[in-house]
Order: C-alpha cells, then structure tokens, then sequence
C-alpha cells in the first residue's frame, strides 16, 4: 500500500511539470488507464512526438546544451549523494533547475526524463548513451556523448558561454548580469575555441 502511495504522490508530481501519461507509466510502474482516471480525465495528455534520443541536446543551442548539463549534474548528485530514487530524483531536479533559471526553462520535464533515461540507461534505455564531464579549465560538469574523448576546449559548454558572453546579446539576455571586467585580456587564458561550434 505504502509502494502504491508513493507511485501516486510521484505520479501527480509529474503530471504537475507536463509530463505526458507515458512518460508518467514508465517512471511510476502504474498503469495508463489508472493515469487516466486519477489524473488526465479533464486534463488530456500532452501530444506530439516522445524524445527517444539525445540527438535533441547534441542539434540544441549552446543555452539548450548548458541548461541541460545543470540539470543532468543536479539529478547526478541526487542520485549519488543523496541516494534518491530514479523517479523522485528526476522531479527534485527537474525543480531545482527550473528555480535556477531566469527565464522559462528551455528544458522541458519531458527532455528532463529523457536526458536521466539516457544517462543512466533505465526506462527507456538499456545502457546508458550520456555521461557527465568535469572541466578542468571552469571545473562544471557537462554532458558529453558516453566515450567522447574529446578534450576540454572543444567539449565543455560552460566555457563556450563565457567566452561568447561579452559579444551574444542573446547569452547576456538570458542569465544575471556580469560585472565587467577590468580588462578582458586579464581574463584566463581561455582555450581557443571553434566559433563555428553552436
């Protein structure tokens, strides 16, 4: 009874982010006509095509890409730490990165779900396809495809957003202002990167 509870409780928890009745079956175990009757009969599901792929983080903008990576690194260490369960540590996540943002989130919770399937291949994976990637040069933690070997300048997505931040006034409009430097050429010796990369 306890079990079932607790599948309910995580249940209305996605329903309340926008997840769609399947993705809410796979997390939960429940069944989708139990979904329907307790949470989508006046509420329809969401339609349209489900993620089944990380193609989406790898095609995204380089916001897309990093606001991923916040996500993925906070769910990691829920589940690392904190020893949450797969399907409490996606909603805990899920919120923590949204409250972290300063503008609606680009991720939705149905992105978020496939982002945890793909790192750590349940659901809807068999193994994982994502892992997560310390920079040395900024020290975040960034996605990568699992057994990309690519190195820091050209991979981490974190510093692609400070190098770009003073000349994008896309990246400047989306996060908290940043105090100027003095000069920019006192800045660390940031690697040099691809401006062809998105």
């Amino acid at each position: 009874m306890d079990t079932h509870i607790r599948a309910l409780q995580l249940a209305k928890s996605c329903v309340a982010l926008g997840a769609r009745i399947r993705t809410v079956s796979r997390i939960t175990g429940l069944s989708m006509s139990l979904l329907r009757d307790y949470f989508y009969r006046e509420v329809p599901s969401a339609s349209g095509r489900w993620p089944e792929s990380c193609d989406w983080y790898h095609l995204g903008s380089t916001i897309e890409r990093a606001e991923a990576s916040v996500f993925g690194a906070i769910c990691a260490t829920l589940l690392a730490e904190q020893l949450c369960r797969p399907g409490e540590a996606l909603v805990a996540a899920y919120r923590m990165y949204a409250e972290r943002c300063t503008a609606a989130p680009r991720i939705s919770f149905e992105r978020a779900f496939n982002l945890v399937c793909d790192l750590e291949g349940i659901w809807n994976c068999s193994s994982p396809q994502l892992a997560l990637r310390a920079c040395a040069i900024c020290h975040s933690r960034y996605l990568v495809s699992l057994g990309d070997c690519s190195g820091d300048q050209s991979g981490c997505v974190f510093c692609k957003l400070l190098k770009r931040y003073w000349r994008d006034t896309r990246i400047q409009a989306h996060y908290l202002p940043l105090a100027a430097p003095a000069d920019l050429l006192d800045w660390p010796a940031w690697p040099s990167l691809d401006e062809s990369t998105p």
